[in-house]
């Protein structure tokens, strides 16, 4: 009794989810001269039941137009900016300062005198290094001519120590002139100074941070990508970043250096971009995400519902003439319910998206328009194994 009613219900749920066999149904009909109508799970309403009894044990299936369009392939990540160009500004020498030439973080131009030093001592030097230049010069010009006439008071060996003498006397004059000009401290950039607390009188020590400067025309960002982003990388290729700092701007950068090898600890590529930052609105520090956009040549977008997977691979349902029939394509890309596949597909054919699993090979079809007003039109058919 038990194997009696399972086998029974096993009946039962066949008969609701495929509808009757098609000779069962032609008995049926001829029996009762009606046609026999089976029922839609999806629907919950009668299908397959045509006029004239045809397409008994139909099942209805929504269709949709393929589509070409390019996919837009993003990657993202998080980098750190700096300043393309950024010193920070050493002391050469030892000395109390004399005078302090900024106020605040202003903005300095290359050659900017920023400290001077107590420097009477250097100009002092400067003094005698040229006084004793002068009297080397005087001394060779004066051999120089007595040698010209001949007169055979000067020897080789005066004239050479007389040129050695102006020689050592112009280099101690351009070491005077480097220490005194060692006490005038200048930027050696362009760019906006970082905090400095100096004043008038401070003792600055060889070797003293004096201050930082940042060009911020030039913003660079470093950050990282996976690996399978390397064959999008390509030196000036555009990328798209923003910043918690300024809500809702986009910034266009492009990169100008990626390394050569793969992270093997990370599987990443460290990849170097620039922005351009004329007015200033970005500062080195700043936290930026960073997109990386590709788009591929068009394929075939459809929902990702009319896939299916087989044995031998992926494949779409077409509508054709009344009937369909399986294509084999390649799975590429996707979006939310969006599919991108390669395959022989024409735009603009119908491409079956619901009850895909309810279809075989040669199965005709019946296309019947579907859809409510607040729904972009779709069309439905019914099918019959035949």
């Amino acid at each position: 009794m038990s194997l009696l009613i399972a086998a029974v219900l096993i009946v039962a749920a066949y008969i609701y989810q495929f509808g009757l066999p098609a000779g069962l149904a032609s008995l049926f009909a001829d029996q009762s001269g009606q046609p026999t109508a089976s029922r839609s799970p999806a629907s919950g309403q009668s299908q397959g039941a045509r006029p004239g009894g045809r397409n008994a044990g139909a099942t209805y299936v929504t269709l949709a137009d393929i589509t070409y369009k390019p996919y837009e392939d993003t990657f993202s990540s998080i980098g750190t900016g700096v300043a393309k160009q950024s010193v920070s500004l050493v002391s050469e020498v030892s000395g109390q300062i004399k005078d302090v030439m900024f106020e605040g973080t202003p903005h300095v131009s290359k050659g900017d005198v920023l400290l001077q030093l107590e420097d009477t001592s250097e100009r002092i030097n400067v003094e005698i290094a040229e006084a004793n230049l002068s009297k080397a010069e005087d001394t060779l010009e004066r051999y120089s001519t007595l040698q010209s006439r001949n007169s055979g008071i000067v020897t080789a060996t005066s004239m050479k120590e007389a040129e050695s003498a102006a020689a050592v006397a112009r280099g101690n004059l351009a070491l005077a002139e480097k220490e005194l000009a060692d006490r005038t401290i200048k930027s050696p950039i362009d760019g906006r100074l970082g905090l400095a607390e100096w004043e008038v009188g401070d003792f600055l020590s060889n070797g003293a941070k004096i201050v930082d400067i940042n060009n911020t025309e030039t913003i660079l960002v470093t950050f990282e990508l996976p690996e399978r982003a390397m064959n999008l990388l390509e030196l000036d290729k555009e990328v798209y970043v923003t910043t918690p700092a300024i809500n809702g701007k986009v910034f266009e950068g492009k990169i100008i250096a990626f390394d050569s090898t793969i992270d093997e600890t990370t599987r990443t590529i460290t990849v170097k971009a620039e922005i351009e930052n004329g007015d200033g609105r970005l500062w080195p520090g700043m936290t930026f995400e960073v997109m990386l956009r590709q788009k591929t040549e068009p394929l075939a977008a459809l929902p990702a519902m009319a896939l299916t997977w087989t044995r031998d691979g992926t494949q779409v349902w077409l509508a054709e003439d009344g009937k369909v029939r399986a294509v084999p394509v390649i799975f590429r890309y996707r979006q939310d319910d969006t599919i991108w596949i390669e395959g022989d597909l024409k735009e603009g054919t119908k491409v079956v998206v619901e009850g895909v699993q309810k279809l075989r090979p040669g199965a005709s079809i019946v296309a019947e328009q579907g859809g409510s007003s607040n729904q972009k039109p779709t069309t439905t058919a019914s099918t019959r194994t035949e």
